[in-house]
């Protein structure tokens, strides 16, 4: 797609979108997507906002009593890391590239009074307690249970979860409670990715398997499996995620962009710079959640494959929309906010020339 037919799309998508909330009859239809200004994560503030925002999509209205949920956040790098860059470059990684620990303590807080009796708070955390990092167990730890899904569940082991429709994988290893919980929430980070281009809801999948069971080679750090060879990684990667949300897919997605950063997914990627786009982006269609963030990151959600911001990769959101995990196309998505256009905070994809310093606030 040229830059005019999108900068085009971009200023009618706001019309597009009020038209898809209307269903043939001039019923309003419910709506799958919904995003908000929120400035800062100051408790009654940002309760207000997820709260606002899940009432409007119905979010939690499936919950019954005694329910379980589990919150895949997004905590990546792992602790070791993340000390060494708040250390060395005074960066924050709940401010910029880990959801923040007070958005997490909202979404469970909601889940807890629609009922849930069981919530996980759940990321891979790469061999260092992550939780310990920031105040994420003292926020969390009268909410839920916090669990490391690189480390086997309660049973000792890894269940085996079906792949219905797979692209590449008929099945994946996980710890039980992803296999076993009622409900799934993304709660992550908006931002961008080196591999495949975004990193949102649908991407925060990845980090539902175990690292020792999706690495090419034994002494290998990361899920090497899932990202093939270098030459291959721009199509396996997207795959695999698609995939993994086949598996389970996601039940509600809230993406963090209060604090934020743009140019990858975190300080070792060398474009990395802090931004404060003030945003929230929620969605009970997974996939329409992660096309409104795109969209609002000045993006183009139905970007054709390598091609920015998915320039070393297949577009993962156009792959899940066509495999039927939910609606990636902006002018069919029943959205429910502000106008678009006026909540739009364009972030430099990875590989775009680098005009500030790597790191500011």
């Amino acid at each position: 797609m040229k830059r005019r037919d999108f900068l085009w799309r971009g200023a009618l998508a706001g019309v597009a979108l009020a038209a898809a909330c209307r269903r043939d009859g001039g019923e309003p239809a419910v709506p799958i997507a919904a995003a908000a200004s929120c400035a800062s994560y100051d408790g009654a503030l940002l309760r207000a906002a997820v709260s606002d925002l899940a009432g409007r999509l119905g979010a939690l209205d499936k919950v019954r009593r005694h329910d379980s949920v589990l919150l895949k956040v997004n905590l990546t790098g792992g602790a070791a890391a993340a000390r060494a860059y708040m250390e060395q470059q005074g960066i924050v990684p709940w401010e910029t590239y880990w959801t923040h620990p007070d958005v997490i303590r909202v979404v469970a807080e909601l889940y807890r009074d629609a009922g849930a009796g069981r919530i996980w708070v759940a990321d891979a955390l790469f061999g260092s307690d992550g939780y310990a990092l920031g105040g994420y167990r003292d926020r969390l730890a009268l909410l839920a249970e916090l669990i490391d899904l690189d480390q086997p569940g309660p049973s000792g082991g890894f269940a085996s979860r079906a792949v219905p429709g797979a692209l590449r994988y008929p099945s994946f290893r996980l710890r039980e409670e992803v296999d076993q919980c009622d409900h799934l929430a993304a709660v992550v980070k908006m931002k961008c990715h080196q591999s495949c281009g975004l990193t949102l809801g649908l991407k925060g999948h990845i980090g539902l398997v175990p690292v020792s069971e999706y690495r090419l080679q034994p002494g290998d750090q990361s899920r090497s499996l899932l990202h093939g060879a270098p030459e291959e990684a721009g199509r396996i990667l997207p795959q695999g995620i698609v995939d993994l949300n086949l598996a389970r897919p996601i039940d509600f997605s809230l993406i963090d962009g209060i604090f934020s950063a743009e140019g990858g997914e975190g300080p070792w990627s060398p474009a990395f710079h802090a931004l404060r786009p003030g945003l929230l982006v929620a969605g009970t269609d997974a996939v329409a959640a992660d096309a409104v963030a795109a969209y609002l990151m000045g993006f183009d959600p139905e970007a054709a494959d390598f091609t920015a911001p998915f320039s070393a990769s297949l577009n993962h959101i156009r792959l899940a929309g066509d495999h039927g995990l939910g609606e990636c196309r902006l002018g069919k998505i029943a959205y429910s906010g502000p106008d678009l256009d006026s909540l739009r905070c364009p972030f430099r994809a990875c590989g775009q020339p680098l005009a500030r310093p790597a790191y500011s606030q």
